[in-house]
C-alpha cells in the first residue's frame, strides 16, 4: 500500500467525535473508522488491547509495545478509486461480552476521546430511554417553574404532585421592597412542594440544582415562561427599549432550554401568549425540543371554548418523549348566560365590592380613546384581565350598568371568579393579588390541557407495560 506522506497536520493534544454502534449478526458492534487514529499512534498493522473501563462505563484502548504479539490489529484498507482519505484506518470491535458489559442496554452513540497511545469509549445516554425510565420510576412528580402556584393548584387537582417549584419574581422599577420571595410564598400558601427553588431561572447553577433534585423522578415539566416581551398589550417601542437596556426577558427561553436539556423531563407544557410561539424564540425552542428527541404539539386556544369567562387567548406546546399518540383538547360549547347575572353583579355593586369610579380621570381617558375594556349587564364573556388591572389604567377591565349608567372597577375575588381561580391568596398583597391573577393562566382551558396530558400518560403506561427494556 501507498500512503501519501506529503500532508502536514498539527496534531492536538486531544480530539473527539461520537460515533453509533452498529448492528451485526452477533448482536451490536463498533467500527471505528476515522483520519484521527493514526495521528494518536493507531496506525495501520500496530497491536492493541481493549479493556474494560467498568460495568456500563465504556471500554479502554490502548496500544501495545511494537514486539508484542499479543492483542488485535489495527486494520486497514486501500480505496483506489477515492481522491480524499484513500487509506482507511480503523478499529473493529464485536467481542459480544465486552460490548455489553461497557455499554448499557439502550446505548446507541458512543464518546470518543483520543490521546496519544489511548482510547476511551464512552456510552452517551439515550435521552429517550433515560426518560422513559424516568417516566415509568415517577409517582407523578412534576417540576413547576415561573407560574407563582396558580399552574400548580390545577396540577394538583388532576392527581399531579409539585416535586420542585422555581419561583422567583424579578424586582421591578416601581417595587419598594424586595419582592422575589411573594411568587413563592403565595404558591406555598396553596400547595405542599418538596423543592422551593427562590432563584432568578436566568442565573440559576444547574449542576446544583439537578444534584439537589437528583433523587426525583419527574413526568412532567410545567414552564410559564414570562411573556410581557411578546404580549400585543406591551407597545412595540417599549419591547424595543427593553432590549436596548437589558430588561428584555425574550431571552429566557434559553434557560428553558436548558432546564429541559439537563433534567430530560418525559413530558413538558409550555404555556405563553400566542406570538411567543410564532416568533424566533418560540421557534428555536420548538425545533430543540425536537432535536432532544421530543415529539412537539402546538396550537393557540381562546378560554371562551373551554368553558372560560374571559376573551384570553393563549399558546401551548406540549413535548413528549413517550410512545403514545397526543391529543389536544377538544373545544366545547361557549357560556350563553349573562355573566353579570351568572356572577351576582347586581348584589356585588349593592354590597361595595365593586367600587364606583364613574368620574375617574383614568376612565374617561379610557373611554376617550376606546381603550377602556367593559362588562356589560348582556356581556357572555369579560376582557381578558390584565397584569395591570389594579393600577386602573385607561385600558383597564371597567364594568358599566346601562341602568344607572354608572362604571364600577372590579375586584380581585371577581377576577378570580372570572378566571376560574379558587386560590387563597392571603399570602400577598391586593396589588400582588392583581398582577398573579393577571399573568395567570384560565383555569378551565389549563385544566382540559391536564387532561389530555393525563389521558397521554395513561395510554404510555399502557404500551410501555407491554414492553420489555
Amino acid at each position: 500500500m501507498s500512503v501519501n506522506n506529503t500532508l502536514k497536520i498539527n496534531i492536538p493534544t486531544i480530539a473527539t467525535k461520537q460515533l453509533k454502534l452498529q448492528s451485526c449478526n452477533a448482536g451490536k458492534k463498533l467500527v471505528v473508522s476515522t483520519n484521527w487514529l493514526p495521528l494518536f499512534g493507531f496506525e495501520a498493522n500496530a497491536r492493541v488491547k481493549e479493556e474494560l473501563i467498568g460495568i456500563g462505563k465504556g471500554i479502554k484502548v490502548s496500544l501495545l509495545e511494537a514486539n508484542d504479539t499479543q492483542g488485535k490489529k489495527v486494520y486497514t484498507r486501500e480505496y483506489k478509486s477515492r481522491k480524499n482519505n484513500p487509506i482507511e484506518t480503523m478499529l473493529d470491535m464485536r467481542s459480544q461480552t465486552l460490548i455489553n458489559q461497557a455499554f448499557p442496554e439502550d446505548t446507541e452513540t458512543v464518546h470518543i476521546q483520543f490521546t496519544y497511545g489511548e482510547i476511551l469509549i464512552t456510552p452517551v445516554s439515550n435521552r429517550k430511554a433515560t426518560a422513559i425510565k424516568q417516566f415509568k420510576k415517577s409517582n407523578n412528580e412534576c417540576f413547576l417553574a415561573c407560574s407563582s402556584g396558580v399552574d400548580a393548584l390545577s396540577m394538583v387537582k388532576k392527581g399531579f404532585k409539585i416535586e420542585t417549584l422555581l419561583e422567583y419574581r424579578p424586582n421591578e422599577k416601581r417595587d419598594k421592597n424586595d419582592m422575589t420571595e411573594t411568587g413563592a410564598i403565595n404558591a406555598l400558601a396553596n400547595v405542599e412542594v418538596k423543592h422551593l427553588i427562590n432563584e432568578d431561572i436566568m442565573n440559576l447553577d444547574l449542576e446544583k440544582i439537578f444534584k439537589l433534585c437528583s433523587k426525583s423522578n419527574y413526568i412532567n415539566a410545567t414552564l410559564s415562561l414570562q411573556c410581557n416581551d411578546f404580549s400585543n398589550s406591551k407597545a412595540e417601542k417599549l419591547k424595543q427599549l427593553s432590549l436596548e437596556d437589558g430588561s428584555s426577558s425574550i431571552d429566557m427561553v434559553i434557560d428553558a432550554i436548558n432546564i429541559i436539556s439537563k433534567f430530560n423531563f418525559p413530558t413538558v407544557l409550555i404555556e405563553n401568549v400566542p406570538n411567543f410561539f410564532t416568533s424566533d424564540a418560540g421557534k428555536i425552542l420548538a425545533l430543540r425540543l425536537n432535536r432532544l428527541g421530543y415529539r412537539t404539539y402546538c396550537d393557540k386556544f381562546d378560554a371562551r371554548d373551554y368553558g372560560g369567562l374571559t376573551s384570553r387567548v393563549r399558546g401551548y406546546l406540549f413535548a413528549t418523549m413517550l410512545p403514545s399518540e397526543f391529543e389536544m383538547p377538544k373545544p366545547t360549547k361557549r357560556n350563553e348566560i349573562p355573566i353579570w347575572e351568572m356572577l351576582n353583579f347586581d348584589e356585588r355593586i349593592s354590597t361595595g365590592e365593586l367600587r364606583d369610579v364613574t368620574h375617574t380621570s383614568s376612565l374617561q381617558e379610557g373611554l376617550k380613546t376606546g381603550r377602556a375594556r367593559l362588562i356589560k349587564r348582556d356581556s357572555l364573556f369579560s376582557p381578558s384581565v390584565l397584569k395591570s388591572q389594579n393600577r386602573q389604567a385607561k385600558d383597564s377591565l371597567f364594568i358599566y350598568d346601562d341602568v344607572s349608567d354608572r362604571y364600577y372597577f372590579t375586584s380581585n375575588k371577581l377576577l378570580s371568579e372570572l378566571m376560574g381561580i379558587e386560590m387563597n391568596f392571603d399570602a400577598v398583597g391586593g396589588t400582588l393579588e392583581s398582577e398573579i391573577i393577571g399573568q395567570s393562566i384560565e383555569t378551565p382551558l389549563h385544566e382540559a390541557l391536564l387532561d389530555s396530558i393525563n389521558e397521554h400518560l395513561i395510554q404510555s403506561k399502557q404500551i410501555l407495560s407491554n414492553r420489555l427494556f
